[in-house]
């Protein structure tokens, strides 16, 4: 009956459909799972959500379709059911997952498990109003913290120096985009991030690009400066090998090679990860590649965006998601529209980076090569240009300081 309730709300109220992109679909039944879906892509999309344009999708449920209007009888209660369906499907998927202890599991498995299925079992608070004085008296709390302990900047040392200073360096709650049109190297810069910033926080890299292996590849090139060539075939010297043997012991991150690259079943690996080791900075290569379920590429990609920046403020933590750039404006500079296929990313952004490297387009491009970074959107402070170089042999990107 309450399914039923909250289904006729988002049919026939403009306010309740705000409610949908907080709506888990799982936390219905039957075929409305598939229904709220499709609703929820409607909305994301701007197309109307009626009985006609439900029924084209779903025309084996036409009489239920039509049967639904019946059941609205106000949307005031919406948040209230809500909260009630979410509460049932938590407790439901917390004894389950209480069901899969095992009597011969050690006492730490149990615990890590049980602390895992307990944060997953946890409702959000979406009670948000509070006085504008407590806000600021918290600030200024904060601040005076900082300033104490000598540690004056707010976010979490990224291992650039510019970025630090222009960004904050990594915010709790943030979606950093780096977007990067083929070749640019906008994996390179995500997995140079972790390298340059793992001495100063908790990162993993995500990729559903690249196998673990090449990225092994990647680390070694560029913490031991040797050419990405010669590691892949196997032409160093015994003085590399010595050199990159040392180099595991400066090197302090995870990855998640993963072929699933449904983005709701990486959120859960994050959160399982985070309640086993410590989780400050997600690096994902890449947007593009993530599936959200969304019916074409256009909604998926808004879909998986989204998700992305709730994670950031559910975990407190930064995500840094790589996407992909349209292929236009060759030699030009990079500009916020052509962030492919979805315009959700920049409004989730809080700051986009973009990889720029002039020489990419030349025949003949030296060893290092100058680039920029450009920051191309920054809630935290102005736009500007990193000078930095690239050295393809290494794919390595370094600020110039």
């Amino acid at each position: 009956m309450i399914e039923n309730n909250i289904l006729a709300c988002f049919l026939m109220s403009d306010y309740a459909k705000t409610y949908l992109t907080r709506t888990n679909p799982l936390w219905f039944t039957d075929w409305h799972v598939s229904l709220v879906k499709t609703m929820q892509d409607m909305y994301i999309d701007n197309q109307p959500i009626g009985i006609h344009t439900l029924y084209q999708v779903h025309k084996d449920r036409a009489i239920e379709l039509a049967k639904l209007t019946n059941f609205f009888v106000t949307d005031k209660s919406i948040e209230k059911e809500l909260f009630y369906l979410e509460h049932e499907y938590n407790k439901k998927k917390l004894l389950e997952d209480l069901q899969k202890v095992r009597h011969d599991w050690d006492l730490e498995d149990i615990q890590k498990h049980l602390e895992v299925a307990n944060q997953n079992s946890r409702i959000k608070n979406n009670n948000h109003v509070v006085t504008i004085s407590k806000v600021m008296a918290d600030k200024v709390d904060e601040i005076e913290e900082r300033m104490q302990s000598g540690n004056k900047m707010k976010g979490l040392q990224t291992g650039w120096a510019s970025l630090d200073k222009y960004i904050g360096g990594w915010n709790k709650g943030n979606l950093i985009v780096v977007g990067g049109r083929p070749g640019m190297g906008k994996s390179a810069l995500g997995l140079n991030f972790c390298t340059d910033g793992s001495p100063h926080a908790k990162y993993i890299f995500v990729s559903v690009e690249m196998s673990a292996d090449e990225l092994a590849e990647r680390i070694l090139a560029d913490i031991c400066n040797i050419e990405n060539s010669k590691i892949r075939n196997a032409n160093v010297t015994t003085h590399d090998l010595k050199t990159m043997a040392e180099s595991l012991y400066d090197i302090n991150f995870h990855i998640i090679d993963t072929k699933d690259n449904n983005v709701y079943n990486i959120i859960s690996l994050l959160k399982v990860h985070r309640a086993k080791y410590g989780l400050d900075v997600v690096v994902i290569d890449y947007l593009q590649k993530l599936d959200a379920g969304g019916r074409d590429m256009r909604t998926n990609v808004g879909l998986a965006s989204t998700a992305l920046k709730d994670v950031a403020r559910e975990l407190g933590i930064t995500v840094i998601a790589l996407a992909q750039l349209n292929r236009d404006g060759k030699n030009a500079r990079p500009e916020l529209t052509e962030l492919k296929e979805s315009g959700q990313i920049e409004q989730d952004a809080d700051v986009v980076l973009f990889p720029f490297r002039p020489s990419y387009y030349e025949d003949e491009k030296p060893p290092i090569e100058d680039a920029v970074v450009i920051i191309a959107k920054n809630r935290h402070g102005r736009l500007c240009d990193i000078p930095c170089t690239f050295a393809g042999g290494q794919t390595r990107y370094r600020e110039n300081l």
